[in-house]
């Protein structure tokens, strides 16, 4: 995972601008920024920043607050683009409230957030693509709110978010990603109809979920998928896949299926219990 300087450096009473700026008003904690472009690492490290009104900002480059530890709160007025890695460990944001005007965000942008507890998006944002990383390791994470537009959820997007319970995902989602929900909280999973693929270990080690159903629509579902929940009693799945790995869950979960099915097939070659949807 992307590691960061090590250096801080405090924030002073009046940030230092570089040529070119836009005047911004800013004292030792709170940061309001004119510019419609923060460049890429800008007030890296500059821990005394508490709070940041980025109303006029379109866009937030690479890193932009990376590291900067005491970040509370941050105001996006009418963004369009969050750069990799731009929030970071930033280890004191508690909730995040993105708009409409939302188109992208990169990798890594919250990453590692440990006291983000609510994500909310605007659900009619542009956003199609969650990357990477987005909230990886955002441990306190326990809420998000999907935007409607979004259709594909990259590599452990909320990898290791152990206390996140409350996810909806939205009905054009496509893809979940390897490793998306990886160690999660999830108690309840609502797979959406017209999801087309789950990744390896999308749902690894969520040892609270205890019933999954995996919708009509669903063509491949990669190895490992819901491997280590614990307490997953049963996984039904009433079609036969296009593409299926091994092992996709614990041996001691009962596949629910169709009598002659490929999932009876499968439950049978791994030594699964099976439950026939169509009972004699």
């Amino acid at each position: 995972m992307n590691g960061f300087e090590s250096g801080q450096t405090p924030c002073r009473e009046q940030l230092p601008r570089q040529q070119g700026d836009v005047p911004e008003k800013a004292d030792k904690y709170f940061l309001m920024v004119r510019e419609p472009r923060i460049r890429i690492r800008k007030y890296k490290n500059k821990i005394a920043i508490r709070g940041a009104d980025l109303e006029r900002v379109k866009e937030i480059g690479p890193e932009a607050f990376a590291n900067c530890g005491n970040l509370r709160t941050v105001q996006f007025g009418s963004v369009k683009r969050i750069g990799r890695y731009s929030f970071s460990h930033c280890f004191r944001l508690r909730e995040l409230d993105f708009p409409a005007s939302l188109e992208q965000i990169e990798a890594g942008a919250f990453l590692d957030n440990k006291r983000l507890e609510a994500v909310r998006f605007h659900r009619d944002c542009g956003l199609r693509i969650l990357p990477k990383l987005a909230f990886c390791g955002c441990e306190a994470l326990e809420t998000v709110r999907f935007p409607k537009t979004l259709q594909s959820m990259e590599r452990q997007a909320f990898y290791k978010c152990g206390s996140l319970t409350d996810a909806e995902l939205p009905l054009r989602l496509k893809y979940i990603g390897p490793e998306a929900f990886y160690g999660c909280g999830l108690e309840e999973l609502d797979l959406p109809e017209g999801l087309l693929e789950i990744g390896e270990g999308a749902y690894r080690k969520c040892r609270k979920l205890e019933y999954v159903y995996l919708p009509d629509t669903l063509k491949k579902v990669g190895k490992w998928a819901f491997h280590g929940c614990t307490r997953l009693a049963v996984l039904e799945i009433r079609h036969d896949l296009e593409e299926i790995g091994e092992w996709i869950t614990n041996k001691g979960c009962v596949i629910r299926c169709p009598r002659g099915s490929q999932m009876e097939a499968y439950a049978n070659h791994y030594g699964m219990t099976v439950e026939y949807t169509d009972p004699r």
